[in-house]
């Protein structure tokens, strides 16, 4: 059994061992086929071990996937439409590196992805990425590339951060505005988010030390999580904030260890946007006696960030893993039980 991530259209990503599937959502859940593996999916594709590869779904029932070293898209009969060519950006290359994943619009016709194009002069061996590179090589610099599904075509280009390990991706639900998080080694998350259009990349803000959770719908906010990974003496500090991305203000600031009984279990702390309205934060709570962890969860208010109230589930104790499917609902797993809920 694997995981699932929301897709438009009432779809799901299921990620499993050496492959991913999407699988049409209620068909998916009914009957058991969640555990079962009843559902047929609606397009699959096998990853290779080991060859860091990764893909996310085309409406069309293609894949836009990538590895470390290389980016393409293929038709749903397995056809490569177009690839990434190395020298994409100007400039002495040694290698072209892929962060993250390829994100699709969506509605299918715009790609994303972040690539590193790493200098060819020698220098000092000061980068903290291990991808491969040859050390002494120049760091790179990430670019978030915009570019067209059906061909390839470089749409916009901007640069984002200096040498990230890793990158995520995230759409607004209306396609018009995309937030790219570059996670580096000593550097914690980096955040930025700019309108997307066939005209190219706008740049409208950004935040150090915190990570894209997701746009609330019907709205230009964007909800981000700032995890203390003291790094530094000024990171060590949980938070959640909205902000509105066409002003960059931060509309709302809320600590998640106010919810728990000691403040030393806020870095077990998920976040996750499950409608307009409605954030669930998922933490490990330390029980009043202190003798023990529990799972718990908490309903937040989208808007203000402030809590609505403690989740209380009827059939399962709370340790597992949370995920909203994109309808309000969302799924918990405890061992092999999964479990689909929504609010009265």
């Amino acid at each position: 059994m694997g995981w699932v991530d929301p897709l438009p259209g009432g779809r799901l990503l299921l990620h499993r061992p050496g492959s991913v599937e999407v699988h049409e959502r209620e068909s998916f859940l009914t009957g058991g086929s969640f555990l079962a593996g009843r559902s047929q999916p609606l397009s699959s594709l096998t990853l290779r071990p080991g060859s860091g590869m990764s893909a996310a779904p085309t409406p069309d029932g293609g894949w836009a996937i990538s590895d470390v070293t290389r980016m393409w898209t293929v038709t749903s009969d397995g056809t490569t439409r177009w690839e990434l060519p190395e020298d994409i950006l100007p400039g002495g290359i040694d290698g072209l590196r892929i962060r993250g994943t390829p994100s699709v619009s969506p509605d299918g016709s715009l790609v994303t992805v972040v690539v590193s194009m790493l200098g060819s002069e020698p220098s000092e061996p000061v980068s903290f990425a291990y991808d491969g590179r040859p050390l002494g090589s120049q760091p790179a610099t990430d670019v978030l590339l915009l570019l067209d599904a059906a061909s390839g075509e470089v749409l916009g280009r901007q640069e984002i951060a200096v040498e990230s390990v890793d990158a995520r991706l995230e759409w607004h639900p209306d396609g018009h505005l995309v937030a790219v998080s570059c996670w580096g080694l000593w550097r914690s998350w980096t955040t930025h988010w700019l309108e997307a259009h066939r005209d190219g990349l706008h740049r409208l803000g950004g935040m150090s030390m915190g990570q894209a959770v997701g746009f609330v719908p019907g709205s230009s906010r964007l909800l981000t999580v700032r995890r203390a990974e003291n790094f530094a003496a000024d990171d060590d500090v949980n938070e959640l904030a909205v902000h509105d991305t066409r002003t960059s203000e931060r509309l709302a600031l809320f600590d998640p260890g106010e919810l728990l009984v000691t403040p030393d279990s806020a870095d077990r702390t998920d976040v996750h946007l499950l409608d307009a309205a409605h954030v669930i934060v998922a933490g490990d709570r330390r029980r009043e006696d202190g003798q023990r962890w529990e799972g718990a969860h908490w309903l937040c208010d989208a808007a203000t960030l402030r809590p609505l109230g403690r989740l209380r589930y009827s059939r399962c104790p709370l340790y597992g893993h949370v995920q909203p499917l994109g309808d309000g609902t969302w799924v918990t797993r405890h061992g092999s039980r999964v479990h689909r809920w929504s609010l009265p």
